[in-house]
This record gives structure tokens, sequence and C-alpha cells, in this order.
């Protein structure tokens, strides 16, 4: 189960004039990780990770962490007493669920009428925790510059993919009868949960983080894990700040 931080950020800072809602959907109640949210990746909890890592990007200036547990929100609040960016909302039961898709809480944000102004919404994914504030200022930029309805972070791989079915495996990416050399293998884009950028316009038509002219933006694939199950809590031993 992905757990995300929706941010909602106002910018005028840069030269489009643009609004940006970052918005950091944070579930309290985990299946494979109990409390995976407030573990400690270097100093800090990956949560509080998550929103320096936004903060340093210094694409806006609202943070609104959504979240379904007052408790959540105490814990994190004693990081940023003094930071006024940040805003917490509590989500309803219904987006919490953790049969409920990301969109859902999306939807709830960005309903409130405080946040009715952003043109844009950045979703950031808490349980990613190797992504850098530059990745967040250049995908910006990019989705800004190529006046993209939506964007997702990705990284590169050149892998042979098949698919189970009862008949056999079905190779979908390549023909294994005319197998290519792998130097001249077209890399496939894989999304890493990381971050996603759309036009709230969009969202509001389709229900869906990804419609429309859809960019991309790639990050390095050793950085693109994210921690979900309890194994994954190896991959964050390295990651010190």
């Amino acid at each position: 189960m992905l757990i995300s931080f929706i941010l909602l950020i106002n910018t005028g800072m840069l030269k489009h004039n643009k609004y940006l809602n970052v918005i950091i959907p944070l579930r309290s109640k985990s299946k494979g990780i109990k409390n995976k949210n407030l573990i400690k990746v270097g100093k800090f909890p990956l949560a509080v990770r998550c929103i320096n890592t936004v903060i340093k990007s210094n694409i806006g200036n609202n943070i609104i962490v959504a979240t379904d547990s007052k408790d959540y929100i105490s814990k994190i609040r004693k990081y940023f007493i003094k930071e006024k960016k940040i805003k917490y909302f509590l989500r309803s039961k219904k987006s919490a669920s953790p049969n409920s898709k990301t969109e859902i809480v999306i939807e709830e944000v960005l309903k409130q009428p405080k946040f009715q102004d952003a043109n844009n919404v950045l979703l950031v994914q808490v349980t990613s925790p190797a992504l850098n504030y530059l990745d967040l200022k250049k995908g910006y930029q990019k989705y800004l510059n190529f006046n993209y309805d939506s964007l997702f972070s990705c990284y590169e791989n050149k892998v042979f993919v098949w698919k189970k079915t009862k008949k056999g495996p079905v190779s979908i990416n390549y023909n294994f009868r005319d197998r290519p050399m792998r130097q001249k293998f077209t890399s496939n884009l894989v999304e890493n949960g990381a971050f996603y950028f759309f036009k709230k316009k969009k969202f509001d038509k389709y229900k869906n983080r990804l419609s429309g002219n859809i960019g991309f933006y790639v990050m390095p694939e050793d950085r693109s894990f994210e921690i979900d199950e309890p194994n994954d809590i190896k991959k964050i031993k390295n990651l010190k700040k």
C-alpha cells in the first residue's frame, strides 16, 4: 500500500505565476509495516523527511499533510513548530481505507474552499525516501515548460517483460523470435511513485492523477525504490540525511 503526502503549494514565485497545490495523503494504519511513515530515516521520520524535501525544493509555500491520525499530526508538528507553510487536513475514514485509491483523498483536499485557487497539483509519496529536492524542482520546470496536463516520475530500464496467462507466458515488449541486442533495446519507463504533477481542471474532469498530454521525469533507478514491505527497510540504511 502506497502512502502519499499531498502537498498544496501556492507558487507565485515562478515566472509562470501559477498556483501549485502539493498534497501528501498519509494513512496511519499501514498493512506491510506498522507506522511506517514514522520510521526513522537518518535523523528524521519518513514523513518528516518528505516534508523537508518539499520545503527545500522551494516550489511553493503551502504544504498540506492529509492524514487520518491526530497523533500523526501531533508528532509531525513537533518538527515544524515555526514552519507556517505546513497545513494539516484530517482525511475521512473512507479515503484512509486500505482499499481506497489515493485519488479519493486528493478530491477531498481539492474540494476545500481554501484550496480552490490552485491551477496545479503535486502529489508526493512519503514512501520514496530517496527523492531529492532537485527532482521536484526539475520535474516542475519540465511540467510547466512543456505545458503538460500531467507528469509522473519514473526510471528507465531495459527489461524483457512477459505476462502470465492460462495458456502460458506471453512476451509484452519484444519479439522473442527476433531477440534484440540489449544495447539497442528501447528503454521502458517505469513509474516509481515518487511524485506526480497534474492540472486541477483535468483531475476534476477525470478523477485521475494522469490524463491529457502526459509527460515524464526520469530519476536514477537506484533512487526509485519504495518502502512498502519489511524487507524494504534494508534499503534505507544508507540514507543518512
